[in-house]
């Protein structure tokens, strides 16, 4: 009687153990390869990147002074989609890579993986924060050894098997609730972002600081072209931008398909002018003053940058689409209007100078 009423207990108390993991969505935050050792890391393959990892040497950060060229004019190394500033993937060694372009942080992001024989993606990775520029290279479990994971589902799958041979199948998908980051990949714009290493007359070498300020500027952009507000203010502006000096009327739902669809922007440095750019994108060039002082709470000049996305878009120095002239405000106008209004209303993702106190950093001439 004794051993059965024992019997019983242990069956309830295993029974309850496995309830509260499935019902909690799977691996408790605690629990996970790479931040605490024991059976509870023996057993479970969930990769958990907390507060604590910072401190280590899997953690490092992009963009920063001192960075050197060779680096930030790789575009293989330095360069993103603007609605998809979180960048993760499994490099040959299997760990995980994580490069985040954003000069705010982002919290409570999991990574879910699948392999395409199965129906549900697992819980691979978590992090409870994402900082600011950081690049994080965590070593993934290994595999050799049964290790379980969490499906979509809350079911539990044992997975072991050559990690090379796992983690080049694996299909990604990041998963994240935060605001801000819903934000930035709401954007219907989809350029690519890189760093130009222009040299000769009026260029000179852009610095990180410029590179950190360029990722704000097109975050910026990006989502203001994107908003509600632009469209809606772009439609007041129906029949009143032209493209040349013979009144040729720009159509406005051309003009955002132009923008949307415009593949990259190489941002660079030049000296002697405000800025150059040159259709496509190609060239994308600002005076350091431009880096420094688009936002409202500085001193609110982004004219600029958007007389150059203008060339960017094919338009010339003719109509009203880089200057305000005898056709009256134009696009220019338009745009540094909007952008001001939503920086102080707080709704374009760097909104203001504070984030970056780029004024701060170590400048050079």
């Amino acid at each position: 009687m004794c051993k059965n009423k024992w019997w019983q207990k242990a069956r309830w108390r295993a029974f309850c153990v496995t309830a509260v993991f499935l019902l909690s969505g799977g691996v408790p935050f605690a629990y996970g390869a790479g931040t605490e050792t024991g059976a509870y890391s023996e057993l479970y393959g969930l990769l958990r990147v907390t507060e604590a990892d910072y401190a280590s040497s899997d953690v490092t950060y992009m963009l920063q002074d001192g960075e050197q060229s060779k680096t930030l004019f790789n575009k293989k190394e330095r360069s993103f989609r603007v609605n998809r500033p979180l960048q993760i993937s499994i490099d040959k060694k299997g760990a995980l890579l994580v490069r985040f372009y954003s000069p705010r942080p982002i919290r409570d992001v999991v990574v879910w993986a699948r392999l395409p024989e199965m129906r549900e993606s697992f819980r691979l990775a978590g992090f409870k924060e994402i900082r600011p520029f950081a690049e994080i290279r965590k070593q993934l479990p290994d595999l050799k050894r049964e290790k379980e994971f969490v499906t979509r589902s809350g079911q539990v799958v044992r997975l072991k098997v050559n990690p090379r041979d796992l983690y080049a199948k694996l299909e990604l998908e990041i998963a994240c609730d935060d605001p801000y980051y819903k934000q930035l990949t709401s954007s219907l714009c989809n350029w690519e972002i890189t760093f130009g290493d222009f040299r000769g007359e009026n260029w000179t070498p852009l610095l990180p600081a410029h590179a950190r300020e360029a990722v704000a500027i097109a975050l910026n952009i990006s989502v203001m072209f994107s908003s509600g507000e632009f469209r809606n203010e772009l439609e007041k502006y129906r029949g009143r931008l032209f493209s040349d000096n013979r009144g040729t009327v720009v159509q406005t739902d051309r003009l955002l398909k132009r923008v949307y669809t415009l593949k990259t922007l190489n941002y660079g440095r030049v000296v002697g002018v405000n800025g150059m750019a040159a259709p496509g994108g190609a060239v994308f060039g600002f005076n350091e003053w431009c880096y420094l002082s688009h936002y409202a709470d500085d001193q609110n000049k982004a004219h600029t940058i958007f007389h150059e996305f203008a060339h960017t878009l094919g338009f010339t120095h003719e109509g009203n689409m880089t200057y305000i002239n005898s056709f009256g405000r134009g696009w220019v106008a338009l745009c540094e209007d909007i952008y001001t209004r939503m920086s102080l209303e707080k709704k374009l993702p760097v909104y203001s100078c504070h984030f970056l106190n780029t004024r701060q950093a170590n400048l050079q001439s």
